[in-house]
């Protein structure tokens, strides 16, 4: 394991040392070494990826605390704690939400981080979350925003994603109001309402099933996080991961379904990047359904293998129509996501205006 000082632009093999523990392949005479000469920079690395938490309860459960620096294990600790409140406070959100909604009579399904964890992690305050996901039908979308606003929340719009999902703050965090997936026209048909046909009560808030999670795992970074992008963490490769080795995919329910939106290479490509820096278990068959033709294969690996999508992200524009186009299967889906995605644009201001009027 070698640990190298943080980057803004990581590489492969630097976040497979961040991922070690999770691998269960730690050289533990060079953690040490790494730790010892890097451990503020690797601290900060550790926090942006969200793998705090999971460090310090590894460190702990491997009984490593006296031979690491004081200082390292300290900030590892207070990261866990602070995961530890976040986490009841969202747990609280996530609830009061899903009450309101419900009360209401909107359908509705906590998804992402804050419901995944909860499947995922005998401890579920070991994988941190920034906000609460929640998903709608988009003709659910003024109503529910209406709903929450008069049960305290306040609305927290963004003209870019405003064409699907806003932000709503209120005392206990912030809940993103999903009604797409995606921006217009990434996907042949939305997704969403099929989804939501999963959504079940658990614990103390409604969630997907365990296969709609993994489908949008699957799907849902390839175009928001450009795979590994400048904003992509590690710790959903964590999720994915468990979420293969923990679960018996319907592999007939989600491959017609990725298949039917157009998705499939987009899978592809968070898979590419997921098996390059751990063995997650994939069936063969799955890769060969999802899998590209070569030149697009090996166009899109160049990118991700380098971590291009992060490196040429200020340059306005490049990785938006240079990679995700290249995630489309056909032409007849690039030209749809160019014309959709410009006629969300100047729909913007109307839809953000009409929004803002509700609240």
């Amino acid at each position: 394991m070698t640990v190298n000082s943080v980057s803004p632009h990581p590489s492969s093999q630097y976040q497979k040392s961040l991922l070690a523990p999770c691998r269960g392949a730690v050289d533990l005479p060079q953690l040490r070494s790494a730790v010892h000469d890097n451990s503020e920079r690797l601290h900060k690395q550790l926090s942006l990826d969200g793998l705090t938490p999971l460090w310090s309860a590894w460190i702990e459960q491997n009984d490593l605390s006296g031979s690491l620096p004081s200082a390292f294990r300290s900030r590892l600790r207070r990261d866990r704690q602070d995961a530890a409140g976040r986490y009841l406070l969202q747990r609280q959100m996530a609830a009061k939400v899903c009450k309101c909604l419900t009360a209401h009579g909107i359908p509705h399904a906590v998804f992402k981080g804050v419901a995944v964890r909860e499947r995922l992690y005998a401890d579920p305050c070991l994988r941190p979350a920034d906000d609460v996901d929640l998903l709608i039908p988009s003709i659910c979308r003024d109503a529910a925003i209406s709903a929450l606003i008069e049960d305290g929340f306040r609305l927290v719009s963004d003209r870019r994603t405003v064409s699907h999902q806003v932000s709503l703050k209120s005392a206990l965090g912030v809940v993103d109001l999903h009604w797409a997936l995606f921006r217009p026209g990434r996907s042949r048909l939305e997704l969403a309402p099929l989804l939501l046909q999963t959504a079940h009560p658990r614990g103390m808030f409604s969630v997907l099933s365990s296969d709609a999670d993994l489908l949008v795992m699957l799907v849902h970074p390839a175009f928001t996080k450009y795979v590994n992008g400048r904003t992509s963490r590690l710790i959903r490769v964590v999720d994915l991961d468990r979420t293969l080795r923990m679960t018996r995919p319907d592999w007939n329910w989600i491959l017609p379904l990725i298949g039917a939106a157009g998705l499939r290479t987009a899978a592809w490509a968070v898979l590419h990047w997921q098996r390059s820096l751990m063995d997650t278990p994939v069936d063969p068959t799955v890769l060969r359904f999802l899998e590209p033709g070569r030149r697009q294969r090996r166009y899109l690996a160049s990118w991700i293998d380098h971590r291009l999508t992060a490196r040429l992200d200020m340059v306005p524009g490049l990785v938006q129509w240079a990679f995700t186009l290249a995630l489309h299967e056909r032409p007849a889906d690039v030209l749809r996501v160019v014309i959709q995605l410009g006629k969300a644009r100047l729909e913007a201001g109307s839809i953000l205006k009409h929004l803002q009027q509700i609240a």
